[in-house]
């Protein structure tokens, strides 16, 4: 049974709890977005996969800006908005690859996996705003900083 990592970033999990998806199941293949995305799964879990769209890293001002996409196995409520229960989210994340920092420039979650489905709700700031949070070892924010700053050019 896969091990389920402990997500410790408070401003990260309320501003972007990003979408994921295991192979093989109904929960939707990593396909969301434009012709020119390359979703990779990075984590694959029993309660939810993150993937990453390797074609959206970009250097952005001195940190790395990507595309997130988490899908979950049961509905997510949203924290307090009112909004509907959402089952994927892809979001911007800014990573800072020097300081292992990350956070949330924006996200859209919805209905149903790999991004499809109803608009549930959305967020978005400009990436220059976003506010970064610490990562910790054995988490999966560290797992992600590592993967998109290995990946970035």
């Amino acid at each position: 049974m896969p091990k389920v990592w402990k997500f410790c970033l408070s401003s990260l999990a309320t501003a972007i709890i990003l979408a994921v998806s295991p192979f093989g199941t109904v929960r939707g293949a990593p396909d969301s977005g434009s012709a020119s995305s390359n979703w990779e799964i990075m984590e694959w879990t029993d309660a939810f996969t993150v993937s990453v769209d390797t074609a959206s890293i970009a250097p952005h001002t001195g940190r790395i800006i990507a595309r997130v996409m988490w899908d979950y196995a049961e509905g997510q409520i949203s924290g307090g908005h009112g909004a509907a229960p959402y089952r994927s989210m892809v979001g911007t994340v800014v990573f800072d690859c020097a300081t292992e920092r990350l956070g949330a420039a924006g996200s859209i979650s919805y209905s149903g996996d790999g991004g499809d489905g109803e608009l549930v709700a959305q967020y978005a700031i400009n990436p220059d705003e976003a506010e970064l949070s610490n990562t910790e070892r054995g988490t999966i924010g560290r797992d992600l900083v590592a993967y998109v700053c290995a990946h970035a050019s």
